[in-house]
């Protein structure tokens, strides 16, 4: 076993561990008290003799609940009670048969699916509030990536989740458990996996060590949360004035005056370069072949998650950048792809590519600027298939704030829909998007607009128009 310190070992050079470990001995489980807390969660004090039959169906009973994320029903019940009362025989000890009894209720379609209540043949009151304890599954899971608590459920026999849905939401905001949906949702978004798999030149950027790289991560997700927390407004995502660092990563960055492992604030002066989700180590890393800056990856990631435009797929059997050609080696990237485009089959998809990564080349692969590339001055003007010339990552995001200011809030509220419901967008939800939209538009974009606005959508409320999710 090897064991480093991410706090002090910072440099690649130092690549033993300060501690070499040739054995352990030990023992597990460790209980420190019996019977375990897990223990006495499922078989609880009650009035009911412990063994009989109606202790069983008082703890399945309660089980079930918890399992199911609502009340089990009576006929739910009975037949986990009969299959005990089957398989009972089978075993030496009471517990033992009903651990089998709970094994089943974990394979129930009620325990592994978020399946909304079939209502049809329910009274009106019993439908509806079988609805809101599906609304408070939907919402835990969205925000907390887990169960609802006990105030959710308690609020759902109540009568008061759908009245009371955007304070419910803040609170589930402002839980430690909403960072579960902040890098859940951030890591899908930003394929920050991407991130996580680049394998970079270790030659050419000694300083990107394995801490660097774990906290270039760390940084967008809690960029994202801070945004979040402040309910600053979606376009913070665009352009900063901040970003979220700590000494380790300052330093990587040449950021002076940061001290300690835990991030926090920093605030960014123009000359830095930094600032946004478009200058962020993680995107600009895992968009990139490890050596080079990729403009094809940087621009293809800007369409689909900046723009909600992805590119179509390329051709079979699309030629390669081709390193042979005379003279190859000396070009820059932007006058390679300008020779890759000069080929028939390739000119069309790269019009509509290649101006949106050129704006990237001035940072390299490891994410730190560059103003020179093989000896020649990057040139990093660039004319959008628009028509509109920028000028580097400021210009883009000069043109992502003014002219496509709708079209990167509804690349975020498509990818929040649809991580929110679970299931992919198609036409048929281009008129709640809209609606979506105008709403977030007439909240400032702020951030927390736009997930209350998700959330009340009638698509995950559950309801049709004029019809509340509570209404049969």
């Amino acid at each position: 076993l090897g064991l480093w310190n991410d706090n002090l070992v910072k440099s690649s050079i130092e690549t033993g561990p300060p501690l070499l470990i040739h054995s352990i001995e030990f023992e597990a489980p460790f209980i420190p008290e019996w019977p375990a807390q897990s223990h006495k969660d499922i078989f609880v004090k009650s009035e009911h003799a412990a063994g009989s039959e109606a202790y069983t169906r008082h703890i399945l009973s309660r089980f079930m609940g918890r399992a199911f994320r609502r009340p089990a029903k009576e006929a739910e019940v009975d037949r986990y009670v009969g299959f005990w009362q089957s398989i009972k025989g089978e075993f030496d000890r009471y517990e033992d048969g009903v651990k089998e009894t709970l094994v089943a209720v974990l394979s129930s379609p009620n325990f592994l699916f978020l399946a909304e209540p079939l209502t049809k043949d329910m009274a009106p009151s019993e439908a509806k509030i079988q609805k809101q304890y599906a609304l408070a599954s939907r919402l835990s899971y969205f925000l907390w990536d887990s169960p609802p608590d006990e105030e959710l459920l308690s609020m759902v026999a109540a009568g008061d989740l759908e009245a009371q849905v955007s304070d419910v939401v803040d609170r589930m905001l402002d839980d430690p458990r909403a960072m579960r949906f902040i890098r859940m949702f951030t890591r899908q978004w930003i394929r920050l996996d991407r991130a996580e798999a680049v394998a970079m030149d270790a030659d050419k950027y000694p300083t990107f060590t394995r801490f660097v790289k774990d906290d270039l991560q760390e940084e967008t997700y809690q960029f994202i949360s801070q945004i979040l927390k402040e309910d600053l407004s979606i376009m913070t995502m665009v352009d900063s004035d901040f970003t979220m660092l700590n000494q380790n990563l300052a330093e990587y960055y040449g950021i002076e005056g940061v001290r300690g492992n835990e991030f926090r604030p920093v605030q960014l002066s123009p000359e830095l370069g930094r600032g946004g989700l478009l200058t962020q180590g993680a995107f600009l890393s895992g968009h990139s072949s490890g050596v080079e800056a990729h403009t094809v990856k940087r621009a293809v990631w800007f369409r689909e998650k900046m723009l909600g435009n992805p590119p179509p797929s390329p051709p079979p059997n699309v030629p390669e950048l081709d390193p042979e050609s005379p003279g190859f080696e000396d070009l820059t990237l932007k006058e390679q792809l300008a020779k890759h485009r000069n080929l028939e089959s390739c000119r069309d998809c790269h019009l509509g590519i290649d101006p949106y990564g050129i704006v990237f080349e001035g940072y390299d692969a490891g994410g730190h600027q560059q103003t020179m590339v093989k000896g020649r001055p990057i040139d990093v003007t660039s004319i959008l298939p628009d028509g509109t010339e920028v000028e580097g990552v400021d210009g883009i995001k000069g043109y992502l704030m003014g002219a496509k200011k709708d079209e990167f809030a509804m690349s975020v509220i498509k990818h929040l829909f649809s991580y929110a419901l679970g299931r992919d967008i198609s036409y048929t939800d281009d008129r709640e998007l809209a609606k979506i939209l105008e709403k977030t538009k007439s909240e400032q974009y702020k951030m927390r607009s736009v997930i209350k606005a998700v959330v009340s959508s009638a698509d995950f409320m559950k309801k049709v128009d004029g019809e509340s999710a509570a209404d049969d």
